[in-house]
């Protein structure tokens, strides 16, 4: 096959694969809307767990937040612009709560298995921004993973 036709072919194999993955969101978010829920609460409440882990060692590292921001662009197609505000509303709402249990629930009732495991995934690339694992990063993985119903053994790469 010459290159112009390899070329070709690989661009009509991302259009599927594009055009697939806009599917898919565009059914999560109208099942979603059926059942009264803004998808954009899911999208805050990843927001909240992803920036409670990145400040776990008192230091939002600039490396966790390019992390989180490709993570949402991922899960949501979240734009730059948005995930800063997302990013500021999550420290807001951060600042006046105890605790992230209410936002897990939120994700656990509302989420299938796979979105599950897919915001499990980019947990773990917060965790491994900086290089360095704490043992409160450790626990909050535990955590989160028990909130959403998720065993780490699901996952890629993870040790319980």
């Amino acid at each position: 096959m010459s290159s112009e036709g390899s070329h070709v072919l690989n661009q009509t194999i991302q259009s599927i694969f594009q055009n697939h993955k806009n599917s898919l969101q565009g059914q999560s978010a109208q099942s979603l809307k059926k059942r009264g829920l803004d998808p954009k609460e899911l999208e805050l409440a990843v927001t909240v767990l992803l920036v409670d882990l990145a400040s776990a060692d008192q230091e939002f590292d600039p490396s966790e937040y390019h992390v989180i921001q490709n993570g949402l662009m991922r899960l949501f197609g979240t734009g730059k612009h948005e995930v800063t505000q997302l990013i500021h509303q999550a420290k807001s709402t951060l600042a006046n709560l105890r605790g992230v249990s209410r936002f897990g629930e939120l994700l656990n009732r509302n989420l299938d298995h796979e979105q599950k495991i897919a915001v499990m995934e980019v947990i773990e690339e917060v965790i491994q921004a900086d290089g360095q694992e704490d043992g409160y990063e450790t626990y909050l993985r535990h955590k989160f993973a028990g909130m959403l119903g998720i065993k780490l053994t699901e996952l890629n790469g993870a040790t319980e």
